[in-house]
């Protein structure tokens, strides 16, 4: 790009967008200094393509600042600035451009609606008010011409991400002609919304309607049989991946060795794990928590020490599965061996409230409930419900009363509506034949209307 003679507007919008295929925040640095030094910083259509490519870069203070300095600004170029924002998780950002288009008079198009909606399903339900009026604006722009499909997509994910249910019902139901992405994303509502029977009853109803599935509903069918723990339906569903081709695909085998440690059956996640020629890092840790889920501990800590052998990189999630293995079985050592090691990764992995669950955890399974409360009460944050609910239940196994209140003192002042705490601290003092205190506890929680929630589970039989 050494001479202006070369290019005109229209050519360089053109050039810039190949970059935008392979982004590289050098590409960008160096043709945005040739843009003004040939002069072409006054054309929209160029700055509008420079502002696409740093966003691609992930340079969203320069794309803010280039879009603030166009003296004019189309659809295109805020659409480029609602769409990037919400790509880099910037959802506050990417909606404030959205408000921002609609002040200024211009009419968004149906990338500006679906960019929009992208950035509220990330924020999920503290968004659904804006959604809601997104939608409403959606209606009103559909008199105008048909709605794109990719609006549609976006709402239904919205929806789903805000856990309105009935509205995604309505609108997949609402739509004509359904796209193979609109029954992953109705299928997906319902997993998200717990009902994974429904997602599966739907999936049957899509091959019905002769809609071939694709990977990601295949992903999403064998996580709905997991959560069902439906090994039937989980093992003809492997039978279709097979025969549909699918089988090498990482995402959908690593659903599959999810499924089959939820459904008990580790041999098949273990088959399913081997049968794989490349393994990424989410596949050894979701076989990391097979195993550990299945009681098999010791084959989940060398497959973690594999990881290391092998220098696969080691995220929170893999820490986090060996972790609770360790914890499940009471190996403490081996636990705060993992753990220490956390913190001399070369990579940055940051130990959270769950980790810290787990040592707190497996000191209260050793019986070192006095340890556990002085591990809490160094730890770099405030320990939450989860926690302190850990420590009263080891009060409850070991006898200690005075620990016990204290543990559900903190729980209160953390949660004041959680009270399954005061059902524990009865039956703690109760052990301790300490029945006035028990007899008091036991008035208070009658007095706020608490009951103790019978517990229950189910099975899938065989027919």
């Amino acid at each position: 790009m050494s001479t202006a003679s070369c290019w005109d507007e229209y050519s360089l919008s053109k050039f810039i967008k190949t970059l935008a295929d392979v982004p590289s925040p050098n590409h960008f640095k160096s043709i945005h200094s040739s843009i003004i030094k040939l002069g072409f910083s006054r054309f929209a259509v160029v700055m509008t393509g420079l502002i696409g490519l740093a966003l691609k870069c992930g340079a969203l203070h320069d794309a803010d600042k280039l879009f603030d300095d166009m003296p004019q600004k189309d659809v295109v170029a805020w659409t480029s600035m609602i769409v990037g924002h919400a790509r880099h998780g910037r959802c506050e950002d990417s909606i404030s451009f959205f408000r921002r288009l609609l002040a200024s008079g211009t009419a968004p198009n149906w990338y500006s609606f679906s960019g929009a909606l992208s950035a509220c399903s990330g924020l999920g339900v503290e968004a659904l008010g804006y959604g809601k009026q997104i939608h409403v604006q959606v209606l009103k722009s559909s008199f105008l011409g048909p709605v794109d499909p990719i609006v549609h997509h976006g709402l239904l994910d919205m929806y789903s991400k805000c856990h309105c249910l009935v509205y995604v019902q309505r609108l997949f139901d609402s739509m004509a002609v359904k796209s193979l992405v609109a029954w992953n994303l109705m299928m997906s509502a319902y997993l998200r919304c717990g009902q994974a029977e429904e997602a599966l009853k739907l999936f049957n109803s899509m091959v019905a309607h002769g809609v071939k599935p694709g990977d990601f509903t295949y992903a999403i069918c064998v996580d709905a049989c997991a959560a069902h723990a439906s090994i039937k339906q989980g093992t003809q569903l492997h039978a279709s991946i097979l025969k549909s081709g699918f089988d090498h695909d990482l995402v959908i085998r690593n659903s599959m060795v999810d499924m089959y440690s939820k459904c008990g059956c580790i041999g098949s996640a273990k088959a399913v794990f081997e049968a794989m020629p490349s393994r990424d890092p989410v596949l050894w840790t979701t076989m990391i928590s097979a195993y550990g889920r299945c009681g098999c501990v010791s084959d989940a800590i060398e497959m973690f020490e594999k990881m290391i052998q092998m220098n696969i990189k080691r995220d929170e999630v893999a820490y986090l599965a060996v972790l609770s293995a360790c914890s499940h079985a009471g190996l403490l050592s081996k636990g705060w061996q993992y753990f220490q090691l956390m913190f001399e990764e070369e990579h940055t992995v940051v130990a959270e409230s769950e980790h810290y669950g787990c040592m707190v955890d497996l000191l209260c399974r050793s019986g070192r409930s006095e340890e556990a409360l002085d591990f809490i009460e160094h730890m770099p944050f405030e320990a939450n419900v989860a926690i302190w609910s850990t420590l009263l239940h080891s009060c409850r196994m070991y006898g200690n009363a005075k620990l016990g209140q204290f543990a559900a003192s903190q729980m209160s002042r953390i949660d004041p509506e959680f009270h399954s705490n005061w059902v524990l601290l009865s039956s703690i003092h109760a052990a301790e034949s300490e029945w006035d205190t028990t007899w008091k506890i036991r008035e208070s929680m009658k007095d706020e209307n608490v009951k103790k929630d019978p517990g229950f589970s189910w099975i899938e039989l065989s027919q």
